[in-house]
């Protein structure tokens, strides 16, 4: 609902403002530039030896080098992505591994490039895991050859993430290299080191991945229009004192790069990343005091800086509401002119006074705010209707803030664990087609957020945990898209973006689902059970068990649920004592399910 833009206006074609093979190296350096190099190759042929990219590295470095020099040869007069495709497609390739490769190359550019593209490996199990060396052996490794070392870390990273931004990828490659060097100091406690220090780079390139995903999920399911609301509010709250005109031409680039990038044109991807870039600082004093420091670093480096900076300062002089929207009845006169470019500006001066807010909110109050205008200013009495949208556009907020404090109290009183048990046995019922283990994973999923966002300081909670909890709802639905597990899912899913996290939280059980008749192999007890208490292992048999009980039963009772749940740990307490534990849990599982079913009113299959 914002202002429709020419989908030029603004910007050329890509083929129009092309980035030539020597300007590249000259923008990013020679270092820089063949680590890009590496990157692509290695995105867009996944199945190859890091060796072989290496010599296509050295050859397109070798051109890449002469060409900033000045040379007038005809491959300075080509651009990064013809030069790169040349060079994967000189030779033949294994038509086992690649039997896109040869009509690909057959194409001319674009068709060969998008080609290549369209036959990206995606899935998450397509190259198989990356075995990580010993943390002795990669100091050792990376004080014999850095270059060697570094480069198979971005080939294994830039593999098995065919469709990441390359500056995304430079930037964790430039991390990982200072974990290498602060870990290495001491051999004695390197092993640690690597492993606390990178679970949490391992966790950035998650979040980092799964936010330019969910870019791409809100610009193919909700179009250009929901992703430019997105982007207008993140890039409001962070640069509070910008003036709208900036904040809408910076938001216009944004989304034109987030549809470059999941085009899958990694090439194109990382020039408008870097122009943007390079926009952003050039404008960094009338955006943001808090952008200098980024703004100093290289040109590779400060992407990643810029979006994760905090919002600025609100301006001292910003009022704390915008009143100009409810108690000047011009509104309805702008809103009959042209109604996206009014909404479009009342989320841009919403936002910016309010950072405390995720971005859902804030385009749930966008939305309310249109619904608010539609009806207002068809009443006679305009200002009177106005005046009471402001409560109206509240409750929504406060509905919000009041499910997080309860869930942040709950998570706090019972602990994680029991926090999990509880969402399964909300959420098991809404979506009981959806496998046990996937189910599992998904409530785990939550449960961190919880864990993390409840305990960021209060104004960043509800950014926090609306936020992450949108990336994996967002998440579950581009799994199921085209055949979702039900109907409440479908139009969870599909209707709004903006209200897609309140409308599963609201859902109740899905009224389709049938449940399966128990059977005598419905349950499997198994020596899993008899892991230490509280043990990993222990407590996903028990929230197994607890999951596929509910299935059985999706209406079933708290105190039901506890009896069995009782029944099911004596049972696990008595067969773990035992001698034979396999023995125990033969005689001992069907009793407890015979059990089960009186409880809660089952009748086994026939």
């Amino acid at each position: 609902n914002l202002q429709k833009r020419d989908h030029h206006e603004g910007h050329h074609d890509h083929e129009d403002k092309v980035m030539l093979i020597g300007d590249a190296r000259n923008l990013l350096g020679k270092e820089n530039f063949e680590v890009f190099a590496l990157v692509l190759f290695s995105q867009n042929l996944q199945k190859c030896p890091f060796e072989e990219h290496a010599q296509r590295v050295k050859h397109v470095a070798e051109i890449a080098e002469k060409c900033s020099m000045g040379l007038k040869t005809a491959e300075c007069g080509k651009s990064v992505t013809v030069i790169i495709m040349d060079e994967i497609c000189k030779t033949p390739e294994n038509a086992e591994k690649y039997p896109f490769h040869e009509a690909c190359c057959a194409k001319h550019e674009p068709d060969r490039h998008k080609c290549f593209v369209e036959h990206k490996l995606t899935a998450p199990d397509a190259i198989p895991p990356y075995k990580k060396p010993a943390a002795e052996q990669s100091c050792k490794d990376y004080q014999e050859n850095r270059a060697s070392f570094m480069g198979h870390y971005i080939y294994e990273i830039s593999r098995r993430h065919p469709m990441m931004y390359p500056p995304a990828i430079l930037h964790m490659a430039h991390s990982f290299e200072h974990i290498v060097m602060d870990c290495c100091k001491d051999t004695a406690t390197c092993g640690q080191c690597f492993g606390e220090k990178m679970t949490a780079l391992k966790k950035e390139m998650k979040t980092i991945n799964a936010l330019q995903l969910h870019n791409c999920y809100i610009l193919k399911n909700f179009k250009e229009e929901t992703l430019k609301a997105v982007k207008l509010s993140q890039t409001a709250q962070k640069f509070p004192k910008a003036p709208y005109g900036l904040i809408k031409d910076l938001v216009h680039d944004i989304v034109h790069l987030t549809a470059t990038c999941c085009s899958g044109d990694m090439i194109a991807c990382m020039e408008d990343r870097l122009a943007l870039t390079t926009k952003t600082c050039a404008k960094k004093d009338e955006l943001s005091s808090k952008l200098a420091a980024c703004c100093e670093k290289s040109v590779v480096e400060r992407s990643a800086c810029i979006v994760k900076i905090d919002n600025d300062d609100r301006p001292a002089d910003l009022s704390p509401q915008v009143r100009e929207y409810i108690d000047d009845v011009s509104v309805c006169k702008r809103f009959e002119d042209d109604k996206n470019e009014l909404l479009s500006h009342f989320l841009y001066d919403y936002s910016r006074r309010h950072p405390e807010m995720s971005t859902e909110m804030l385009l749930k109050i966008d939305i309310g705010y249109d619904g608010i205008l539609v009806k207002c200013c068809h009443e006679e009495d305009k200002l009177a209707c106005l005046g009471k949208a402001e409560g109206e556009l509240k409750k929504e907020v406060q509905s919000s803030v009041e499910l997080l404090k309860t869930n942040c109290a709950a998570l706090e009183k019972v602990g994680s664990y029991h926090f999990e048990v509880m969402l399964l046995g909300k959420y098991t019922p809404k979506i009981p087609q959806v496998t046990t283990p996937t189910l599992i994973h998904l409530i785990d999923d939550m449960t961190h957020v919880g864990e993390y966002c409840c305990k960021v300081p209060a104004e960043k909670q509800l950014p926090c945990s609306e936020g992450a909890l949108g990336l994996i709802i967002g998440s579950m639905c581009e799994k199921q898209e085209g055949h979702f597990v039900n109907n409440q899912v479908a139009h969870c899913c599909s209707d709004s973006y903006a209200n897609q996290r309140s409308c599963f939280t609201a859902l109740g059980p899905d009224p389709s689902y049938v449940p399966p008749a128990p059977s005598a192999d419905y349950f499997t007890f198994t020596d899993e059970l008899c892991a230490a208490a509280d043990s990993e292992e222990l407590q996903l048999a028990k929230k197994t068990f607890l999951v596929n009980l509910i299935k059985l039963k999706p209406n079933i009772e708290a105190e039901q649920m506890k009896e069995i749940t009782a029944s099911f740990l004596g049972m696990v307490d008595k067969c773990c004592k035992a001698e034979h534990h396999m023995e125990c849990f033969g005689v001992e599982g069907p009793k407890l399910i015979t059990k089960c079913e009186g409880i809660i009113g089952l009748h086994p299959a026939v």
